[in-house]
Order: C-alpha cells, then sequence, then structure tokens
C-alpha cells in the first residue's frame, strides 16, 4: 500500500511539471533509473562474490572432508594393528604359562617317581641293615671284618645308573607279580561267591516248586491219623499240624498237606474242598482246601502271593462250577426232549419221523 500511494502522489507532480526544463538540470525519472541500475549492479556483485565464496567454501569443505575420512582410516588401521598385536601377546603369554603349567607336572611327576625310588631304596637298605650284624655284636676279634664290610658299604653307595635301572626293574616286575597273585585270588572268590549264588537259587526254585496245599476249619481233635484216613483216596506225601505250645495234642484248626506231583494236588483241591470232615470226636464240619505258598511268615510278599493263587483258584471254581451246571441244564433239556418225542410217536402212530430224536429230525428230508 506505501508503493502505491507514492506512485500516486508522484504522478500528479509529475503533471505539473512543464513540459519545458531548463539544459542544465535533469528530470527525476531519469535519475530513478539510474538509481536502479546501480543497485542491481551492486546485487550482482555481490551475488557474484557470494557464489565465488561458496565455490571456496565448497572445495574447502570438500577437501576437509576427505582430510577427515584419511584420518578415520588412519585411527582404524592403528586400532587394528594394536589389536592385532594385543592378541598375539596374550596368545604368547598363554603359551608360555602352558608350556610353564606343563614344565612343573613333569618335575613333579619326577619328583614322585624319584621320591618313590628313594623310600624303597632306603627301605632295602634298612632291611639289609637289619639283616647283617652290627659292629658292636661282633667280637673285638671281627674288626677287621668290620672295616671290610664298611668300605663295601660305601661302594655299594656310589652304585652306577645301571644298577639302580635294574633294581628298579626288578621291583617293578615282583609288583606286576602281586598284582597277577591278586587278580587270580580276586577271581576264584567271584567263582566261589557266583557258585554260592546259584546253589542259594537252585534251594528256592526247589522250595517254590513244593507242591503244598493248606486245610482250614479243622476240629481241635484233628490229627495225622484222621487227616491220613480223610485223604485215603488221594494220599498226600507229608502231614504237618500246627498245634498249640502249651498243649501239643491239641490241633489250631488247619493243617498243611504236600503232595508228589501238581496232578495230586489238583485233584485234592478239586475232590476235597468243601468236604466234611469227620472223625468221631467232634461233629462234621465243612473244610477249605486252598492253595499256599511255602516257608512260613507273616510277610506282606507271602500275604500277597498266596491271595493272588486263591483267586485264580476261586475263578477256576466258579469257572467249572458254571460249566457243570450247564451241563446238567443240557441233560435235563435232553432227558425231557425224549419224553416228549416218545409221547408224540405214542400219539401219532403213523408220523414218519415216530422214533427218529427231535435234534436229528431236521435233518432228515
Amino acid at each position: 500500500m506505501g508503493d502505491k500511494k507514492r506512485k500516486l502522489t508522484q504522478n500528479p507532480v509529475e503533471e505539473e511539471e512543464p513540459a519545458i526544463q531548463p539544459e542544465g538540470k535533469k528530470p527525476k525519472h531519469e535519475k530513478a533509473s539510474k538509481d536502479k541500475k546501480e543497485k542491481k549492479e551492486k546485487k550482482e556483485k555481490k551475488s557474484k562474490s557470494r557464489d565465488v565464496e561458496e565455490d571456496v567454501n565448497g572445495k574447502n569443505t570438500e577437501e576437509k572432508a576427505e582430510e577427515v575420512k584419511e584420518e578415520k582410516k588412519e585411527k582404524k588401521e592403528k586400532r587394528e594393528k594394536k589389536e592385532k598385536k594385543e592378541k598375539k601377546e596374550k596368545k604368547e603369554k598363554s603359551d608360555k604359562k602352558e608350556k610353564k603349567e606343563k614344565k612343573e607336572k613333569k618335575e613333579k611327576k619326577d619328583l614322585k617317581k624319584e621320591t618313590s625310588e628313594e623310600k624303597e631304596e632306603k627301605e632295602e637298605g634298612e632291611a639289609e641293615d637289619k639283616a647283617a650284624p652290627t659292629a658292636e655284636e661282633l667280637p673285638d676279634t671281627m674288626d677287621v671284618d668290620v672295616k671290610s664290610t664298611e668300605k663295601k658299604g660305601d661302594e655299594n653307595k656310589e652304585e652306577t645308573l645301571e644298577e639302580k635301572r635294574e633294581r628298579r626293574k626288578k621291583n617293578k616286575k615282583e609288583k606286576k607279580e602281586k598284582k597277577a597273585q591278586e587278580a587270580a585270588e580276586n577271581a576264584k572268590q567271584q567263582e566261589q561267591q557266583s557258585e554260592e549264588q546259584q546253589e542259594q537259587q537252585n534251594e528256592e526254585q526247589q522250595k517254590s516248586s513244593r507242591f503244598i496245599a493248606f486245610v482250614g476249619n479243622l476240629p481241635y481233635s484233628a490229627n495225622n491219623e484222621s487227616i491220613k484216613e480223610h485223604f485215603v483216596k488221594n494220599p498226600p506225601a507229608s502231614i504237618r499240624v500246627a498245634t498249640e505250645k502249651d498243649k501239643p495234642t491239641r490241633c489250631r484248626g488247619f493243617a498243611f498237606i504236600e503232595f508228589e506231583n501238581f496232578d495230586r494236588m489238583k485233584t485234592c483241591l478239586k475232590l476235597y474242598h468243601h468236604s466234611m470232615f469227620n472223625d468221631g470226636k467232634y461233629p462234621p464240619r465243612r473244610i477249605n482246601v486252598e492253595l499256599t505258598a511255602g516257608g512260613g511268615g507273616k510277610s506282606d510278599y507271602r500275604q500277597s502271593k498266596i491271595e493272588t493263587k486263591n483267586k485264580k483258584l476261586n475263578d477256576e471254581r466258579q469257572r467249572t462250577s458254571k460249566q457243570m451246571s450247564k451241563e446238567k441244564d443240557r441233560k435235563t433239556r435232553h432227558k425231557n426232549g425224549e419224553e416228549e418225542g416218545g409221547a408224540q410217536a405214542v400219539a401219532n402212530p403213523d408220523d414218519n419221523f415216530a422214533g427218529v430224536h427231535p435234534s436229528r429230525r431236521m435233518r432228515l428230508p
């Protein structure tokens, strides 16, 4: 807005100026154009100078960036070289430490060997000294011999390395022989132990292979003779009646029967279970014949074993009872069918199937 006002103020002034001006004075619009040109020239000069400065500054910045990159590269290379040197130094130190440790271990082993060998030599020398008589024990007339033995002892001390090696070899051989003898003795002991274990296993198998049955619910007057009479048809090999401690003739109500074969025991379990035992002294009783485990005792293992055996036996007895009942039913049905067939034949004498069993009539044409 300020520029427009200026222009408006300038235009009327220009119009009011006379058309003819004096020769010595120039018009105002020419002065303004000159000022504008000067300003433009100044601006161009300033822009050129700025461009030149920028070019110089750009070149300087590029050079500086290149210098910085080179410095960074040099620093990286120096760091890498330092790291490599440090790694090499660490490796060398570790190698030196390992070598030192190995040397120390070898030296320790050598010292141990030397100390063990020296101890053995000392023990041998002490044994020889004990075996040899002392100078005090010998009579005065044997002074010359004592001196000679002392000289020999000094000579023995100055033995060569070869003799020491021979002694070491002999000691090693003796140790090996002792080890071999000990190994042979250990092997013999192991064989004896294995034989004993086998014998124990055989005894256990023999005990487990015994065929023993338990007889319960016996009267207090039962004894070996009455039990034998009851099992006359299937006689057992041995009978053991449980009696009281105070009265050995009084039965505790149960006994154990042993058989020679499994078949005998099986037949006893089938025939004599729930049979009536009558010895004439007490009223007859229904006895129980069941399986048992040998060895005696009231351990949990033995009781569980007896329970499993008796469960199997009860299952077999139930199966056999069911089969027996089924057979009885079949027989009764068979008899009833025969009676019905005979009645039908009498009622119908002209029947073609008269006198034929009803089960076979379906097969006939």
